[in-house]
């Protein structure tokens, strides 16, 4: 019998985006030294927003922002826009009167509004501006930087410089959409098949390149002229921009498909194995198909060529190295059957546990373990321990009601614990004792040095409370690098306590990286693979995970959750 809640859709403003935006205006106000006393009013009124535990959208409708405290009449009025266009009209000004390249510093980690103000002022209005100023010393001169901040500014700049040329997965997907949407109703004889570092499941994407056959190649230039910048078309080869993205297109006969899919498909390594192979065969392989005596051999599919080279299938996320090893039961999509760390609207999240539950029940999963922010964490509105046992009491009044319904759906409470400075756990053991489980992360001080930083997550694993350690390094992709952490230490650590790894499903995260992964396995490591879910839909982050997963070489027994239901996945963490 399915678990039912009265609201189940997604809300369609969310806290975390209105408290957002009003940050984002308070800094560029910040930024242009206006207006101290609004940008002040934002700021405050993001903070109440974060900390507000009612219905968001209950107020939009009926017109009662204002009882939020910090917001008065005046700014309510300016959030009821967002009930009809996307940001706050004071966004659209303020955009226009801060260049973009003013506001790409902001990428920059330790760079605030003053500071950025500071920069601009001497002229400073980009990445490219920030890192030649930073290695040239102007920065370091300048009133309120130094050296030591000049230097961290300078690393900071070149991170997001190369940040800039690539794409999450889930960006690199939206592109792949956005590209054959353009095609395909024009080609329904066509085929269009995605190679390169997508196909491969890396976590970040540079280009998108695609292989296409069954059409010319000056007609789907000419489709994709709504969407794209065109800068070189020939018989074989389609070269464009969509936005700031490079795509390329390679246009090959039906005959070599299989052969160019390997070859494109990579990685550099890979590809060089496969050709020396080749030659050892007898045979040539090139971008354009597999020959022999300057024949091209008919191979429509990669097990084609790939049986004349007597090599087994590698599945294409797996194929990061030269002589990758094939990994037979590699886990799949359907093997995970809980979702475990999730957030709800007790602290930064945009839903209910009970719209959590239906959704999770929805997507046919067996047990959901939530797993909220800790009292630390009070930028995101974290639990007090009196908030804790009242959580825990609505948790146990949803496991009532689904029991009465006859479901047999597995709500597990647990809390996303932050990990101290010394490596202490946020609650006192009472409050650990009391939970089902726990996920520890580290949210804050992330420039410890990595020899105070190992050792403060170390003391956290090795904690008896402690049953998952959560996106070990920190890192956000493309716009934070990990803190500095000896990951192999806590690694070592995790498997001599029985700590389980978390694999962070979120695009955003991907942490642990996958190539640390492989190590923790070696080592004894269990896994969990978590969407981090703060909101319905990502629970369907779930599949990147498991992508990770998969590039790890890890099978169904490695990860802790797919476990079939959520008894036995406590079983599986660390008594």
């Amino acid at each position: 019998m399915p678990f039912h809640v009265d609201t189940i859709a997604s809300m369609e403003i969310s806290k975390k985006t209105v408290a957002g935006q009003l940050k984002e205006a308070a800094r560029l106000l910040d930024v242009l030294g206006e207006d101290a006393f609004r940008a002040k009013a934002y700021q405050s009124a993001a903070r109440n927003l974060e900390a507000f535990e009612g219905d968001l959208n209950d107020l939009f409708e009926r017109g009662r922002l204002n009882e939020i405290r910090g917001i008065g009449q005046g700014l309510a009025q300016e959030l009821y826009a967002l009930e009809s266009q996307e940001q706050l009209p004071i966004l659209d000004e303020l955009y226009e009167k801060v260049p973009e390249g003013v506001r790409s510093l902001f990428t920059v980690s330790g760079l605030g509004a003053k500071k950025v103000g500071l920069l601009w002022q001497n002229g400073i209005d980009s990445l490219d501006a920030l890192a030649e100023a930073a290695a040239d010393g102007r920065i370091a001169a300048m009133k309120g930087f130094g050296k030591k901040s000049a230097q961290n500014i300078l690393e900071g700049a070149q991170f997001a410089l190369e940040a800039q040329k690539r794409m999450r997965l889930d960006a690199a997907e939206l592109f792949e959409h956005i590209v054959l949407e353009a095609l395909e109703p024009h080609f329904p004889k066509a085929q269009f098949q995605v190679v390169g570092s997508l196909r491969r499941g890396l976590e970040t994407v540079g280009d998108l390149n695609l292989l296409a056959t069954g059409v010319r190649a000056q007609d789907a230039a000419e489709a994709l002229e709504p969407v794209a910048t065109l800068n070189s078309v020939t018989d074989t080869h389609l070269y464009a921009h969509v936005d700031v993205r490079d795509l390329h297109i390679n246009f090959i006969p039906k005959e070599a498909i299989g052969a160019a899919l390997l070859m494109q498909t990579g990685n550099a390594d890979y590809r060089a194995s496969l050709v020396a192979q080749a030659q050892e065969k007898g045979f040539e392989l090139k971008d354009d198909g597999l020959y022999k005596h300057d024949k091209r051999i008919n191979t429509p599919e990669e097990s084609d060529v790939l049986l004349r080279l007597e090599l087994p299938f590698i599945v294409p996320e797996r194929r990061e190295t030269a002589h990758p090893e094939p990994v037979p039961g590699l886990i799949k999509l359907e093997d995970v059957r809980g979702l475990v760390h999730n957030h709800s609207t007790w602290s930064d999240a945009a839903h209910s546990i009970r719209e959590m539950v239906g959704a999770a029940v929805e997507r046919d999963y067996a047990y959901l373990a939530m797993a909220d922010h800790s009292r630390t964490s009070y930028y995101a509105n974290g639990l007090s321990i009196e908030r804790v046992h009242a959580q825990a009491e609505e948790v146990a009044t949803i496991r009532t009601e689904l029991q009465a319904q006859g479901n047999d759906f597995g709500l597990l409470h647990g809390l996303e614990v932050d990990i101290l400075p010394d490596g202490s756990l946020d609650y006192p053991d009472e409050v650990l004792k009391s939970l089902d489980y726990t996920v520890v992360s580290v949210h804050q001080n992330f420039t410890l040095s990595e020899k105070d930083q190992t050792k403060r997550i170390i003391r956290a694993v090795q904690n008896p409370y402690a049953s998952i350690l959560g996106h070990v390094t920190g890192r956000l992709l493309l716009r934070r690098p990990s803190y500095a952490v000896d990951q192999l230490a806590v690694i070592e650590a995790c498997a001599e306590a029985g700590t389980v790894i978390e694999i962070n499903a979120s695009p955003y995260r991907l942490d642990m990286d996958w190539r640390m992964v492989i190590r923790a396995k070696e080592l004894g490591c269990k896994f969990s693979v978590n969407p981090d879910a703060h909101h319905m839909n990502g629970f369907d982050d779930v599949y990147y995970g498991v992508l990770m997963a998969r590039k790890a070489g890890l099978t169904p027994q490695d990860v802790v959750n797919t476990a079939p239901t959520a008894q036995s996945f406590l079983m599986r963490l660390k008594n």
